[in-house]
């Protein structure tokens, strides 16, 4: 059931309506047993696994918490973390690694079988596997008291805002939030829905429209120039930030009207400066939960700069990993991991080319910056964001690609064959796109950025309306809500895209 098709539709309000309909005490269970059919649409026998890895979870926090002396809890901690993992790893990876395995053995003679065990992934197991792991990880710690209800603790697992891709929350904001009587509250609930259709312009208009330049031209990539593929690359790049920021938008949006605040997923990610500072905008639930349960753990930066280096590098593997169990997106992974290598070694050197050049007294401080040096400082903050647009974009031709050989084969065809003059003209009307869709995606890819650049600036648009008349407001409400209908109907008949982080 996603969240852009007529069953959500007309689920989410039977939803909502019962659950402040019902008595205080019963309104978790109703929103477990709500998530439980949501997750079921999807696939029937994976609501197994998934309550194999609650349950598992469950007991390991208690246990956890009761059991006497830090050797055993440690114990019962590496248990229920291996086990959890353990699913994720046989259902999402044994073929993968059985696959590769086969393979290597071919090499020597031996006998191939390419999908030697073909599970099925159940949806979303990353992001539970991850949430559950968090929530025993913080137990043993001490930062949470382990969740004594098993249907309160299920529900932060399986909460279908979250279960198929993320934000990943962690226990102490929505466990916490389960655990308190949620007030309805009007502003909450409009500004829920405001971020909900927020959502479903960035998924419907921006993400699946342009997709179908990004499709066109990695389908049949030999058929195209470099040119095109750095276009289709560029595009793609836009494609993926609307599509999950789209769907993030959608569950924190809807989440609100249940009385629950998820934090952000998004901060305008490709205003970012440097590949540090795009990860701390880009899925940030993500990325600081491998931060705090991989990379901390490893050692973060306390080891020296070359194990700092190393821990980097493994995680931003393993980030690859997570993603998906392709080479590609290993690759994907080992890229990030070497553009924060290079970033933290040019940081280096340039503290230490500045440190010199103000021992010489070459250059001052720099209180007092005259307007030629903000005009310098706006110039590099622009490059640096092009720079790093660049770098990552390149990363994603790798993360789109069906297999590591053809983001291989595309990359040489980006050097050897570029071609510009074959985009130029009407070359993109050439993709079988109808030209209405392709005069639209610029128009509201502009107003994708334009919002973006708007909340960089410490403006909120939400807020900006609650200042205008009652009149003028509601004005807006309806335009929009209109806007989003007018674009639904357009893209009736070409059926509901999956959001792109759903196999994930």
């Amino acid at each position: 059931m996603l969240f852009n098709s007529f069953d959500f539709i007309i689920f989410f309000p039977v939803t909502i309506l019962f659950y402040y309909l019902f008595p205080v005490k019963f309104r978790n269970a109703w929103l477990l047993v709500a998530s439980i059919f949501f997750y079921a649409c999807f696939d029937l026998r994976c609501v197994a696994v998934l309550f194999g890895v609650i349950t598992c979870s469950y007991f390991g926090g208690r246990f956890i918490e009761s059991a006497e002396g830090d050797g055993l809890k440690k114990a019962i901690l590496a248990v229920t973390v291996l086990l959890c993992i353990g699913a994720l790893g046989v259902f999402k990876y044994l073929d993968f690694f059985a696959g590769n395995i086969n393979r290597l053995s071919g090499y020597f003679g031996m006998s191939v079988n390419k999908s030697p065990f073909s599970l099925i992934v159940p949806v979303g197991i990353s992001f539970y596997t991850f949430k559950s792991v968090s929530y025993v990880t913080d137990v043993y710690h001490k930062k949470i008291p382990a969740e004594k209800n098993y249907i309160k603790y299920s529900l932060f697992v399986s909460f279908f805002l979250q279960i198929t891709a993320g934000p990943i929350d962690r226990a102490d904001n929505l466990l916490k939030q389960i655990n308190t009587p949620t007030v309805f509250n009007e502003r909450t609930f409009r500004d829920g829905i405001l971020l909900m259709l927020w959502g479903y312009f960035e998924k419907m208009a921006v993400a699946d429209r342009i997709g179908g330049i990004v499709d066109a031209v990695y389908s049949d990539y030999t058929s195209y120039s470099g040119a095109a593929i750095v276009y289709a690359t560029i595009c793609y790049g836009i494609q993926i930030y609307a599509d999950f920021s789209g769907y993030s938008h959608i569950s924190i949006g809807a989440a609100k009207l249940f009385g629950l605040n998820v934090k952000e997923n998004f901060k305008q990610p490709y205003l970012a400066v440097g590949i540090k500072d795009f990860w701390s905008r880009w899925h940030i639930s993500m990325s600081t939960w491998f931060k705090d349960y991989v990379y901390i753990p490893l050692g973060g930066n306390r080891k020296g700069r070359v194990r700092k280096y190393i821990n980097n590098m493994l995680t931003f593997l393993l980030s690859g990993l997570w993603h998906g169990s392709a080479w590609n997106y290993i690759a994907w992974g080992g890229l990030h991991g070497l553009y924060h290598i290079i970033e933290a070694g040019i940081g280096r050197i340039k503290e230490g080319f500045v440190s010199v050049l103000r021992e010489q007294g070459i250059i001052k401080n720099e209180a007092g910056v005259n307007r030629e040096g903000n005009k310098r400082t706006f110039s590099r903050h622009l490059f640096n964001m092009v720079v790093t647009f660049i770098m990552v974009d390149y990363a994603w031709l790798f993360f789109r690609a069906e297999g590591l050989g053809m983001a291989l084969k595309m990359t040489k065809k980006i050097f050897t064959d570029f071609r510009l003059y074959t985009v130029m003209g009407d070359w993109i009307y050439g993709l079988g796109l109808p030209e209405l869709c392709v005069r639209s995606i610029l128009a509201y890819v502009i107003i994708l950025f334009a919002v973006d650049v708007v909340h960089e600036n410490g403006i909120s648009i939400i807020k900006l309306l609650d200042k205008q008349g009652l009149i003028f407001r509601w004005l807006c409400y309806v335009f929009i809500v209109l806007f989003i209908v007018l674009i639904a109907v357009q893209n009736m008949g070409q059926g509901s895209a999956d959001f792109i982080y759903f196999k994930f």
